[in-house]
């Protein structure tokens, strides 16, 4: 098959030329035709063909389109969907533009040279080539290929780039044909293309030098003529210097005047500038110095796509003077040299080797930028040790390693930076939203930008609602940009197409992770047969390299959110290698490997959560909880039950209801696990069930453990405790023996139980013990828990005592976030205070518990604790809202000593109040409802506290 793009487009099979029906067809197979061989990303192939609003089903039609031009050429295979996009297989001398291309290379249109008017360093006249290469049999091969302005069908972009660069190509290569011509057939060969454009200069003066040769003064000097009157008229210009000098000498009967030696200056500018520049003026002033050292060398400034690392190039360089720019987005490793010699102004003779030659014209200037160059890294580095000596900048998404590099490493903005930039391209107020929105794009300007234009058609609250389809609603980046930047896709498909099989295979299942993961759980949960062990630590350093995967916290790391979704659609749509069914199974086996391992981490969590090193566990656990929640979502049932009874310790004591609720998965699956996992699993459901305040569902739940462990003995023990069950709960405490953790709990219960049931001294002394075996420990949480208990015992025996116990054991308690002790130690103090000394000062205090109790979100004794404070507004006179408080508090079971506090408030409200108010007051708080009991318990502290203090 040949597909033809110079000129009208065509496609030529064996039997002749290949109808290919519908405008979008014929241009998503030219875009194919043109990267043959090369994966074109989807992003850019709807780009091309709704350059203005693509609608949501762009995806689905561009499939439809693909699959009718695969029926149409008659090869299933011959298009083929991969990660990086959609491939055209076939080869690239069948694709007229690509051997055109590949022609002008090999004839020498390479670096350097005069520009199409020039005659080279190796020129002799008219037969010399520009680069001093014998080009002109490939300058006439590649100039008998070309039928006319490429793709006239598509006037829209990308074809109109494509279409100037090919005809700018030909141009200069049939200049430096028709001077190996006889003159007369030159200027024949010359005007056609002049006549199709008389603004073309060089053209214009091409043919006008060859008539001239021929004899035909007067018709060069009509040439010259049409072309200024065209530049006059279609261009508003005066004609140029050159233009005017051709015409003086064809008036003096002169030959017009050669083309002065002098290299255009084809280097790229430093991009233009469309908008401010926000948050980076650490990194600027980082790079700054690097480019000020007086050693000039090699600076990679490297990190994710996306994340702004030429724009922070360019603003930086921006004001120096003779900045060589060169963006090698597009350019294939083969032309790279190629491009960076145009770029630095370099000129070649024959047998010049071109490193030392871009290095001489390199040198000329202050400041060379090779920008976008993750795809051509080795050409880069080769091209790097040749410009030793020249102060060169890079930006990459990988650093070149390279001698001597110096590495600027791009991450994310800062929150306040990324807020601003949204709000400014937004033009919204900063709000939660707008933090929340910048959070979950990673902080990333690109990103941010994308969103930012979404949010002037969705709003902001409706962008937030719809982030986790990020990949399809960011696509409206701005007109003109590179392809690769206008849509979030785009940049995230270039960055996987760099990868090699391995390297892809690996981010696609480390995608599986909601968080952080360690280099051991990448190994556990990525490796099978396909992927060795032995083979992740060094391809994940690599994917660290390519700024794919980036460091979080010491040995850690994660998947960018953005980069993360698109590895997991990639997996989901069975993209790995080898049939789709195969690659389905391979996923899911990285999924059942990482609900396996995340179980197996949770219990090496519990272990560590129960020794000296409890803080850490504890913060581990809470940077895993992401990752515990897919496996449990994820996981067979076995898996989901040792999530629970693993994670019992690390709900109870620090409050976390989510995962306490796993353990009802027990009650729906039955699985063969051990029993002693099954009852603890149990006991995490049970306590969930008892912070809630339903005490019934808890018992039936702990009861069904069998046998019972040390958890479901603590919970039964808290369900008579809070039912003022005191022998009950005595013997549940006292059974949970055995492991020191578990007896420091048990004894700490039984002094509560003590205590509260008026029992002081025994209390003291089984709290005094459970102190001395918990500091045996090491353990922050049980040495909190037994100086609460010990406090509890000491209230009203030592209340100075007691209170110093009490604060000892709410910031052991706050060290390791165990939520559960730190505000019953709170509402302890506070309930001293209340009692025994001044009822301000426990007012301001129940601000806090409050705040504590919130917090941990335990109604029961959350509960109880209000129970104290209507204790404390009566007796500082705030009557009305203590009566309040007392009626919208569930009714509950109090012990003896407590029950008599209660019913002095009680009585001395009604006294001052009057029955009437009383039962009045006492209808409203039944009406307020438990959500609402907290806040008017927030209203009553801070009214009776400005009171007390005003008194």
């Amino acid at each position: 098959m040949f597909v033809r793009v110079l000129g009208p487009f065509e496609v030529e099979g064996d039997d002749g030329l290949i109808s290919v029906a519908g405008a979008s067809q014929r241009a998503v197979l030219a875009l194919l035709a043109l990267r043959a061989g090369q994966p074109v990303g989807v992003s850019e192939l709807i780009d091309a063909l709704w350059p203005e609003d693509p609608p949501r089903s762009a995806r689905n039609t561009l499939q439809s389109h693909v699959a009718r031009l695969r029926a149409r050429l008659g090869t299933p295979t011959l298009i083929t969907h991969e990660p990086a996009g959609y491939c055209l297989h076939v080869p690239r001398e069948t694709v007229d533009a690509l051997r055109f291309e590949s022609l002008l290379r090999a004839g020498g249109n390479g670096a350097g040279g005069n520009g199409p008017g020039g005659n080279g360093a190796g020129g002799n006249g008219p037969g010399g080539n520009k680069l001093g290469g014998n080009g002109s049999g490939a300058d006439a091969e590649a100039v008998s290929l070309w039928r006319g302005v490429p793709l006239p069908e598509f006037p829209g972009e990308p074809f109109r780039g494509i279409a100037a660069r090919l005809t700018t190509l030909y141009r200069h290569a049939l200049i430096r044909h028709v001077r190996t011509l006889d003159p007369t057939l030159a200027a024949d060969r010359l005007r056609e293309a002049a006549d199709a454009d008389p603004c073309w200069e060089d053209g214009a003066v091409e043919m006008a030098t060859a008539l001239a040769a021929a004899g035909c003064r007067g018709e060069a000097l009509d040439t010259l003529r049409r072309h200024c009157d065209a530049v006059i008229e279609r261009l508003g210009l005066d004609p140029s210097e050159r233009v005017r000098g051709a015409q003086q000498s064809l008036l003096r009967d002169r030959p017009p005047p050669p083309p002065a030696p002098v290299a255009r200056d084809l280097a790229l500018r430093v991009p233009l500038r469309y908008s401010s520049f926000l948050g980076r003026e650490s990194e600027r002033r980082q790079l700054e110095l690097l480019l000020d050292e007086p050693d000039p060398g090699l600076v990679s400034v490297v990190g994710p796509g996306g994340v702004g690392k030429t724009r922070l190039v360019a603003e930086t360089v921006r004001a120096r003077p003779g900045v060589a720019w060169v963006d090698a987005a597009d350019v294939r490793e083969a032309d790279f040299l190629h491009a960076v010699a145009v770029g630095v102004g370099a000129r070649m003779a024959p047998h010049d080797v071109p490193l030392a030659v871009i290095a001489e014209a390199a040198a000329r200037h202050p400041v060379v930028v090779l920008d976008n160059c993750e795809h051509v890294l080795e050409v880069a580095a080769e091209l790097a040790e040749a410009l030793r000596g020249v102060r060169v900048v890079v930006t990459s998404q990988e650093s070149l390693r390279a001698d001597g590099e110096r590495v600027l490493r791009l991450g994310p903005l800062s929150p306040e930076a990324a807020g601003r930039l949204f709000c400014e391209r937004a033009r919204v107020p900063s709000s939660g939203a707008v933090g929340e929105i910048v959070e979950r794009l990673d902080l990333m300007p690109l990103a941010i930008e994308l969103a930012a234009v979404q949010a002037g058609a969705l709003g902001v609250d409706e962008l937030v609602a719809r982030l986790d389809d990020r990949l399809d609603l960011l696509d409206r980046g701005r007109r003109g940009a590179d392809p690769r930047h206008r849509t979030l896709r785009a940049v995230v498909e270039w960055s996987f197409a760099l990868l090699d099989d391995a390297s892809a295979r690996l981010l696609r299942r480390l995608s599986v992770f909601a968080g952080g993961f360690t280099v051991a759980a990448a190994e556990a949960v990525t490796a099978d047969e396909w992927l060795p062990r032995s083979r992740i630590a060094g391809l994940l350093a690599g994917l660290v390299d390519r700024s794919l995967v980036v460091r979080h916290g010491a040995g850690r790391f994660r998947l960018l959110e953005t980069v993360r979704a698109y590895a997991l659609e990639q997996a989901g749509a069975g993209l790995a290698a080898g049939p789709v069914r195969h690659a389905a199974a391979e996923f899911s086996g990285t999924l059942q490997r990482h609900a396996t391992a995340m179980a197996a981490a949770a219990e090496e969590l519990d272990a560590r959560m129960r020794g000296a090193d409890q803080a850490s566990a504890v913060r581990d656990i809470d940077a895993l909880l992401p990752d515990l929640r897919l496996a449990h979502a994820r996981g067979d049932a076995a898996v989901r039950i040792r999530l629970a009874a693993a994670m019992y310790r690390y709900g109870y004591r620090c409050q976390q209801y989510e995962v306490l609720a796993w353990g009802r998965a027990v009650e729906a699956d039955a699985p063969d696990v051990p029993a002693a996992v099954r009852a603890d699993a149990l006991a995490a459901a049970a306590t969930h069930a008892w912070g809630r305040g339903d005490l019934a569902e808890a018992r039936r739940l702990a009861t069904a453990a069998d046998p019972p462990g040390a958890p479901a003995h603590e919970v039964l023990g808290d369900v008579a405790l809070v039912e003022c069950d005191a022998e009950t709960a005595l013997t549940h405490y006292r059974a949970m023996g055995g492991e020191p953790l578990a007896r420091v709990s048990g004894m700490t219960g039984e002094a509560l139980v003590l205590a509260w049931s008026g029992r002081g001294a025994a209390a003291v002394a089984v709290a005094s013990a459970a102190v001395e075996l918990a500091d045996g420990t090491g353990n922050p949480g049980a040495r909190a828990e037994a100086r609460y208990g010990l406090g509890e015992a000491l209230g009203d025996l030592d209340p100075e005592a007691a209170l110093t116990l009490l604060a000892e054991a709410e910031t052991l308690a706050g060290t390791v976030d165990d939520r559960l002790f730190q505000a019953a130690s709170g509402s302890a103090a506070v309930a001293i205070r209340s009692r025994h000394g001044d009822p301000a000062v426990a007012l301001a205090a129940f601000r806090d518990v409050l705040r504590l109790w919130r917090r941990a979100g335990n109604d029961t004794l959350r509960a109880a604790a209000l129970r104290n404070l209507v204790v404390l507004l009566a007796r500082v006179g705030e009557d009305e809202t203590a009566v309040l408080l007392d009626a919208a508090l569930p009714r509950a079971a109090v012990y003896p000593a407590e029950a008599a506090r209660l019913d002095r408030a009680r009585a001395a409200a009604a006294e001052r109040l009057g029955a009437g108010r009383v039962a009045e007051v006492a209808r409203r708080g039944a009406m307020l409802g438990a959500a609402r009991v907290t806040e008017e318990a927030a209203r009553a502290i801070d009214a009776a506290l400005a009171r007390v203090r005003h008194r």
